[in-house]
């Protein structure tokens, strides 16, 4: 199977291992058939979320994120439901 690979970068923020588990939760959430690492980022501080989805739903990630927020406080994160392709 060809999967796409997508980043989602985090910051270094005070509250970092929460928005990791925050986008993580959104990502499994909305896509169970991703897999998905935490790599270092280009940055020193920076973290990745490495997200690795089936090409397939490539058009519903598209979709996803884009109604995703920044992740930065709980109560922002929106969970959307991806288009079945």
């Amino acid at each position: 199977m060809i999967r796409v690979i997508k980043h989602v970068i985090v910051e270094p923020t005070p509250d970092r291992h929460a928005r990791i588990a925050r986008i993580l939760a959104t990502i499994q959430g909305a896509f169970p058939e991703a897999t998905t690492d935490i790599v270092q980022g280009l940055l020193d501080d920076d973290l990745v979320v490495e997200v690795r989805l089936p090409l397939d739903r490539l058009d519903a990630w598209r979709s996803a994120r884009g109604l995703w927020t920044d992740f930065n406080r709980a109560d922002d994160t929106r969970r959307a439901q991806p288009h079945e392709s």
